[in-house]
């Protein structure tokens, strides 16, 4: 079996404090746990390479102190893993875990874990794309099923003037704007005002965008499992642009 070295951090100053000596010492396979991850950590600097953090792993507090995790703690650490190539793990939400502003109480271990483990946060590097990055996106059958549970994707529908613009510029037409929207708003490692460059109306496309989950950067970790923090590859950039195209010919009754 491997053995790792393993540094534990909570806050920004243990990570300055313990992650120098750690990385200075003498050893192979380093790993670092933020268990319980306290508050926004900077850690980019440590990771990768060969003499390097190796895997990063991290969750809330499920112990009696009960300290606050945020979502935007874990998911920035998470970023900051994708872009050094190595894999990442949330392990747990903790008893106290926010997300948007809302903060939740958890206190079952095993809801804890099922809660991470259903917000798609962790991934594996891998050999599978250029990036190393290795994930699974859903099968279409799969997509509609998620999506048609969703209240607010599910109430996007291209009206009469979405269904005059596509008889009047084609199908061809809309998917090479699809393409170019893909490639202007969405491709970039972060988006200009990423979480609101997507109008709600105005091109059948941008309704296909909301109502496939492929609006933002973080909808497409959530609905589509292609990470946050890095360009998206030109396969990634297809096979968005098939969803968008998928849901318009489902939406304008064209097999």
């Amino acid at each position: 079996m491997e053995h790792w070295n393993i540094c534990t951090c909570s806050t920004q100053r243990e990570v300055e404090d313990r992650l120098p000596p750690f990385m200075n010492a003498s050893a192979e396979n380093r790993q670092l746990d933020l268990l319980p991850l306290c508050e926004d950590v900077d850690i980019k600097r440590f990771l990768g390479g060969p003499d390097g953090i190796q895997i990063v792993r991290c969750g809330g507090d499920d112990r009696p102190e009960e300290r606050l995790c945020r979502y935007e703690w874990v998911r920035h650490v998470r970023i900051q893993c994708i872009r050094a190539g190595i894999p990442f793990e949330f392990l747990t939400t903790g008893i106290r875990f926010s997300r948007q502003g809302k903060e939740y109480r958890i206190e079952s271990a095993g809801v804890q874990r099922s809660q991470a483990e259903k917000s798609c946060l962790s991934y594996v590097p891998g050999t599978g794309s250029a990036e190393g990055i290795r994930y699974t996106t859903p099968t279409e059958q799969e997509l509609v099923q998620r999506l048609g549970r969703s209240a607010f994707r599910s109430r996007f529908h291209l009206d009469a003037k979405d269904q005059k613009y596509l008889e009047e510029k084609g199908f061809r037409t809309i998917e090479h704007h699809a393409a170019d929207f893909v490639r202007m708003r969405l491709a970039a490692e972060n988006p200009e005002k990423d979480g609101a460059q997507t109008p709600m109306r105005g091109h059948p496309v941008f309704k296909a965008q909301h109502a496939t989950g492929c609006c933002c950067r973080e909808c497409l970790e959530k609905w589509h499992n292609i990470p946050a923090g890095k360009p998206l590859s030109e396969e990634e950039q297809r096979y968005i642009v098939e969803v968008l195209m998928g849901w318009i010919r489902r939406e304008a009754g064209i097999s």
